[in-house]
């Protein structure tokens, strides 16, 4: 059997949108045949200067490294500056972004259609498969 490509993955991460990251790497760890390394970055409201400044500069570093970032529509309103800076650190390094829509299935934000490779639907069979085919 042939070795699995183990994906590294930035995956939209704050406090407040806990769930949609946690589903999210549920489907991942249940997924046959799937093998991923969580390399996401935690973001929160409220954090002083010197946090949030080392904590952008660990995103950087991640996103760096990683196969691909995935980021949330519905994270965009309240945790817009973080998400823009992930966008911002994957065009540097040239790495796909994928965008998942919001759950409600409301049009992808002019952000993720000028930003992301794809957009997909809130499916766990749509994430999957954007993850395996636009991950480096």
């Amino acid at each position: 059997m042939p070795v699995l490509k183990n994906r590294h993955l930035v995956i939209s991460r704050a406090k407040n949108c806990r769930e949609l990251y946690d589903t999210v790497c549920g489907w991942l760890n249940t997924t046959n045949y799937f093998k991923w390394t969580d390399d996401s970055v935690s973001f929160n409201n409220g954090l002083d200067e010197q946090e949030w400044k080392r904590r952008q500069l660990l995103l950087r570093h991640r996103i760096s490294e990683c196969s691909c970032v995935v980021l949330f529509a519905e994270m965009y309103g309240e945790y817009g500056k973080w998400a823009d800076f992930a966008i911002e650190f994957a065009n540097e390094f040239h790495k796909p972004l994928i965008g998942v829509r919001p759950r409600d299935d409301s049009p992808a934000p002019k952000w993720m259609q000028i930003n992301c490779r794809v957009t997909v639907k809130w499916q766990r069979r749509a994430i999957v498969a954007a993850i395996q085919e636009y991950s480096l």
